[in-house]
């Protein structure tokens, strides 16, 4: 079994209150992996230090087709085809687990190395860069894949109340051009999101084992330090 209060993940912290900083000083976070391009970090740089003494390790992740002035203006400008954001978003995720394979790596190492846990990874929203970083992570346990499914969907609970406002207000904002469920194709996490980097990785290496080792530069040692910190 995965041990609990090894690792968790989050969206940005750039409103948690002190209370949340005395939270995550309780669960004894010592690494912070922050997947945010340089832009984002620049507007929001990484708060946990401010208080809680934790080693930052930046891994930039950041897919071009979802950057944030040009998605805003599509939707907006009412410059959105049916389907758009759902096929861009399946392509987001299969360039997060074959353009970042560096980042990949570093952090299933990082997480193997003593005195690193417990680890926090997040993105800004929290759903899509880091969802992909825990789904590799506990495929790299050994966790069966309609689990992995089950863990990453889970940000549809917690993301619903602002999936449903935002789409709304989009709705509204570009004069009803855009519907609501083409923003609701960004806001959500879906099956065949997550299924995309598998199948990716898959028809480039042939196995995850094969990527974990030849994509990722994983040898059988790490992996066992890797399994040895986060299963019980």
């Amino acid at each position: 079994m995965v041990k609990k209060g090894v690792l968790y993940r989050s969206d940005h912290l750039d409103q948690i209150t002190k209370a949340d900083f005395e939270k995550i000083a309780a669960l004894g976070v010592k690494t912070e992996y922050d997947l945010r391009g340089e832009a984002e970090r620049t507007r929001e740089p990484p708060r946990l230090p401010e208080i809680v003494p934790v080693k930052v390790v930046t891994l930039s992740v950041f897919y071009q087709g979802l950057e944030p002035w040009m998605t805003a203006r599509k939707i907006l400008g009412g410059d959105v085809e049916e389907g758009e954001f759902h096929d861009v978003m399946v392509e987001a995720y299969r360039s997060y687990v074959l353009d970042f394979r560096p980042q990949w790596s570093t952090l299933l190492k990082g997480l193997a190395e003593p005195g690193t846990l417990a680890a926090l990874i997040h993105c800004t929203y929290g759903k899509d860069r880091t969802g992909v970083a825990v789904a590799l992570v506990l495929r790299s346990l050994g966790v069966p894949q309609e689990k992995i499914m089950e863990d990453y969907l889970l940000s549809n609970k917690f993301w619903e109340s602002k999936t449903e406002l935002y789409s709304c207000l989009s709705n509204w904002a570009s004069c009803f051009r855009t519907p609501r469920n083409e923003v609701r194709a960004l806001m959500e996490v879906r099956p065949e999101y997550l299924q995309a980097s598998f199948e990716a990785i898959d028809e480039h290496y042939g196995s995850f084992d094969n990527y974990l080792d030849q994509g990722l530069g994983i040898d059988e040692q790490t992996l066992q330090r890797l399994r040895a910190a986060l299963l019980q």
